[in-house]
């Protein structure tokens, strides 16, 4: 059958065999699947947000000032903050968490782990399938 990339970008490779991050190496017979999470740190953004309104309703002069400082903080906060992790799930249970630098990264990450498990799955089916037919009735 032989070994073809499917997806190289940023150190991770993923191949119809494995699944290559850093100097680790996952072979695509132990990944059940891989799934996204994005964590985007809402509860920070909104408590900054609150406190920066806060002050800017019910503060004196400087606390206007430092209210008024705390929204583009907020902003700031939620943008520098958002955690894109991929989670390999394995067959024996549990798998690697690896963080990834973009949300388009991680999306295509996902697609190609997956898309290699189905096509990994689909050439045994079908290798097994000829070389049954091709046996004695």
């Amino acid at each position: 059958m032989g070994e073809r990339k499917i997806f190289e970008s940023d150190g991770f490779v993923v191949t119809t065999e494995r699944f290559v991050y850093g100097s680790k190496v996952i072979q695509l017979d132990d990944i059940k699947s891989a799934l996204p999470f994005v964590d985007k740190g809402w509860l920070g953004t909104f408590t900054i947000a609150a406190i920066g309104l806060a002050l800017l309703i019910w503060g004196g002069a400087l606390f206007k000032i430092i209210g008024l400082l705390c929204l583009p903080g907020a902003y700031f906060f939620f943008t520098k903050t958002i955690t894109r992790t991929l989670i390999v799930a394995l067959n024996e249970g549990g798998g690697p968490t690896v963080n990834v630098s973009t949300t388009e990264l991680l999306s295509k990450l996902v697609e190609a782990i997956n898309t290699a498990i189905v096509d990994r799955k689909r050439a045994e089916r079908d290798a097994l399938r000829n070389e049954l037919s091709s046996l004695p009735s």
